[in-house]
């Protein structure tokens, strides 16, 4: 092996069982012919391929070889190319390079270098807000407020919209999984304070629900973890609490749960973590808004939205059409409809209501209470 690691050609044909030239000569039958040795075979194959596809797979492998290192021992979840404008670089000019990231680390890596964030430095992450300085050159961005040393820089990394906003939930999803949090559930139903303590618990996110998960008893009656479904949040505020005789953010949710107005209360003890999950409802909730706003449902759609909502999987156990006092080829039709403006999974009972389709049936529920 020479010093750069590469195997010589002797050592190449020892360890893959190949005869020298010399050898094959020696050993091939009266009237052979070595040009058929699968050595010579290969080099020709190598020699006809043009000299810049050739130059190009060499360059991945070694790119492929350089990651490879920096991942030792951590699992790599996100690997694509992009543009990007690294490490608060003041001249705004945006690269090309590969974005990967671990659990622990995002990294940003081009040709000429690499620039390692530690998911742990993260304190903010904001999507499709594309900074005035770099909008000329990206549709769609997510930027990424890091700490290194003292000193805060921030990242933007843009693309097409729907790699930049999976790549975001996956960002979100390890700063923030795995959180150890404080939470009161139910501080209120509609407008009644409730005496409920706050209890320790964990925190998983998923697109269209946060989850907090318990190990030392269940947060809720039925004894399953607490979720507050993202689909059903009217409104949430970060407020300042003197908790334990020390100053501490609390996120207080709003949310549609049975038919009620339920306020949930969750703190964490660190306040950059306070931020990126307020970040996180921010977001989703303005994606399930933006695709319902230009959706028009008529009286009987809303129905039948309502109805699936309350029934749920009985829906399809009882009389449907009967319940909602309509004939059978109109609630078909109305399923279709529904299904094809993306609020409910299936236009065929039994079906269930998708995030959007759950965001306007608890918007109705909130304008009869209130």
């Amino acid at each position: 092996m020479t010093e750069d690691g590469t195997q010589t050609q002797d050592s190449t044909r020892e360890q893959a069982g190949e005869q020298s030239p010399e050898e094959a000569r020696s050993r091939a039958p009266e009237g052979g012919d070595v040009a058929e040795s699968d050595l010579l075979q290969a080099y020709r194959r190598k020699k006809s391929e043009p000299d810049d596809d050739r130059e190009q797979r060499e360059r991945e492998r070694s790119e492929q070889k350089r990651i490879k290192k920096i991942g030792d021992n951590e699992s790599i979840v996100v690997d694509f190319v992009a543009n990007f404008v690294a490490g608060g670089n003041a001249s705004f000019d945006p690269v090309k390079g590969r974005v990967l990231m671990s659990q622990r680390r995002l990294i940003l890596a081009t040709a000429k270098g690499k620039t390692n964030i530690s998911i742990s430095s993260i304190f903010d992450i904001a999507v499709g807000q594309v900074p005035p300085e770099v909008e000329e050159f990206f549709d769609y961005t997510v930027m990424v407020g890091y700490i290194t040393g003292r000193q805060r820089r921030t990242t933007v990394i843009g693309g097409d919209r729907e790699t930049i906003e999976k790549f975001s939930l996956l960002l979100f999803r390890a700063a923030l999984n795995g959180s150890r949090t404080q939470v009161t559930h139910p501080a209120r139903i509609g407008g009644r304070v409730l005496d409920t303590p706050r209890r320790p618990s964990g925190l998983h996110l998923d697109y269209e629900a946060v989850t907090f998960p318990d190990d030392g008893g269940p947060l809720t009656e039925n004894g399953e973890p607490f979720h507050i479904d993202l689909a059903s949040v009217i409104f949430f505020e970060v407020l300042e609490r003197t908790i334990d005789d020390e100053k501490r953010l609390v996120l207080s949710v709003q949310h549609v749960k049975q038919g009620q107005t339920v306020t949930s209360e969750i703190t964490l003890d660190s306040r950059r973590k306070m931020n990126i999950l307020g970040r996180y409802l921010r977001l989703v909730y303005h994606w399930i808004k933006s695709e319902v706003r230009n959706i028009e449902v008529t009286e009987q759609g809303l129905e039948v939205l309502v109805g699936l909502y309350s029934a749920g999987e009985m829906a399809a156990e009882v009389d449907f059409s009967e319940l909602l006092g309509v004939e059978e080829a109109v609630l078909d039709a109305e399923l279709e409809e529904l299904h094809g403006e993306g609020l409910i999974e299936d236009e065929e009972l039994p079906t269930a209501l998708t995030p959007q389709g759950r965001f306007i049936v608890n918007e109705e529920i909130e304008d009869v209470n209130v």
